[in-house]
């Protein structure tokens, strides 16, 4: 549903068309018609939102092209307008008519006084004067094709210059001299991996794919084991005896809890078919993963780490003769290996291989483009051609999730798109990464292939 601007709009006009569409997503997803609202001063539905998420909720930051609104308006406001708004902001007994016959629009108001009960007509100010005409009308066309570009933080590692200080003779005297440390040192500027080391197992009665494997780490008994985390140890007897524990007690808030665990331990042979056993304290948890080596030498050899949250920075797209997509994403240690070695982060095998990054953009064609993709025209994109672009939000394994480009944060917390507030489908339901285009924003705003 789109009005028609009218010439009289403010640009709160402009923003509540802008987000609208959103709003109207919010119904259909709902079924419902809770995030809008009909205005009859203005004859058209705004966006709004229900009394239960209207905590801290603000329409003029759930888009990232209020920054760009933010700075229109900086750029239109003048001196005249400072003083205005800082004279009534200080609530000043001086009133500056001046300024406001000056800088504002009038309007005739009719009113009864409160004493006499007389009707009165007075002259007033309702709004700032436009700095042109249409202003308002090329405000909202320009803000329709505003692309929102993101910093991006890709440094892993960089070389690394060390001093130290020693005690050195000259001429009889011992003085301290400062020394560069020899050799390469390397200085990681992202975690390595998260703290919880695992130790690599092998059971047979679990079928490991390739590329991944088995590790397990000791974990304490508590009231998170369920029937699952106790299918996941890697002892089929203590497995046995926490099941059968589990069933006679009927919850694990009651068979776990400190108090549950000791009469359990106290009474272990009813629960392990009248044999004898070691008191259970801690248990061995298995994980099907792609954990990596913490070295090469040592003990470090026998110690697996899991990648830590917001090292994925690389996704690569492989593409093959037919066209066919296939997907990656490349560990952290690899590429750090790799940047060490002096090679490219990522091995591109083919003429049409790129690779992703958080907060980069990609543009989703559509109908004719998808046959004649190098005649996009990238360099004057439109309203429409706008709504098909989206940022990379994260990603591992073969999976990964976009949000449209101006979105900056949900209407409803885990409702707009989904329960981890981003999206591996467009908005038309096709899966964005088996056709999307990287693009390349330079720093002036111009938009290309990359």
């Amino acid at each position: 549903m789109t009005t028609q601007l009218k010439q009289d709009w403010g640009l709160n006009d402009v923003w509540n068309d802008l987000i609208l569409p959103r709003f109207e997503r919010m119904n259909q997803l709902t079924n419902s018609t809770d995030f809008t609202a009909w205005n009859e001063n203005h004859q058209k539905f705004l966006p709004t939102v229900p009394i239960e998420f209207s905590k801290g909720f603000s329409k003029k930051r759930i888009d990232h092209r209020h920054h760009a609104m933010d700075a229109l308006v900086i750029a239109c406001a003048t001196k005249d307008h400072i003083n205005l708004l800082n004279n009534q902001s200080a609530k000043s007994d001086t009133k500056r008519y001046d300024l406001k016959n000056k800088l504002m629009k009038f309007e005739k108001v009719v009113y009864n006084h409160p004493q006499t009960g007389e009707k009165i007509e007075r002259d007033i100010p309702k709004q700032f004067l436009k700095p042109w005409d249409n202003f308002t009308i090329e405000a909202k066309n320009n803000l329709e094709t505003i692309i929102v570009s993101f910093k991006q933080n890709l440094r892993v590692i960089n070389k690394a210059t060390n001093y130290y200080e020693k005690w050195v003779e000259k001429d009889g005297v011992k003085t301290k001299e400062r020394f560069e440390q020899k050799g390469i040192n390397w200085a990681i500027r992202k975690p390595m991996h998260k703290e919880t080391v695992s130790g690599k197992v092998d059971l047979p009665r679990i079928k490991v794919p390739k590329g991944k494997i088995l590790t397990a780490t000791r974990k304490s008994l508590d009231t998170s084991f369920d029937l699952k985390t106790i299918n996941s140890i890697t002892d089929t007897g203590i497995q046995k005896i926490l099941k059968n524990y589990l069933e006679l007690k009927g919850s694990s808030e009651l068979a776990f809890s400190p108090e549950g665990i000791e009469d359990l331990n106290n009474n272990i042979e009813k629960y392990n078919d009248g044999k004898a056993h070691q008191p259970i304290h801690k248990v061995r948890i298995f994980e099907l993963g792609s954990k990596f080596q913490v070295g090469q030498t040592g003990n470090k050899k026998d110690k697996y780490v899991e990648a830590a949250k917001g090292t994925n920075l690389f996704f690569v797209v492989y593409e093959d003769k037919n066209g066919k997509r296939s997907f990656e994403t490349i560990p952290l240690n690899i590429v750090i290996e790799r940047q060490k070695q002096g090679l490219s982060v990522v091995d591109l095998k083919g003429a049409n291989d790129f690779y992703l990054c958080p907060n980069d953009l990609v543009y989703i064609p559509s109908g004719d483009e998808l046959e004649n993709i190098n005649n996009i025209d990238f360099e004057n994109f439109t309203k429409d051609k706008n709504g098909k672009i989206y940022k990379v939000i994260s990603f591992s394994g073969s999976q990964i999730f976009f949000v449209k480009q101006d979105v900056a944060t949900s209407i409803v917390n885990k409702a707009e798109f989904s329960t981890l507030n981003k999206m591996e489908r467009a908005i038309d339901g096709s899966m964005i990464k088996e056709n999307c285009i990287k693009l390349k924003v330079d720093r002036l705003g111009n938009i290309s292939k990359a």
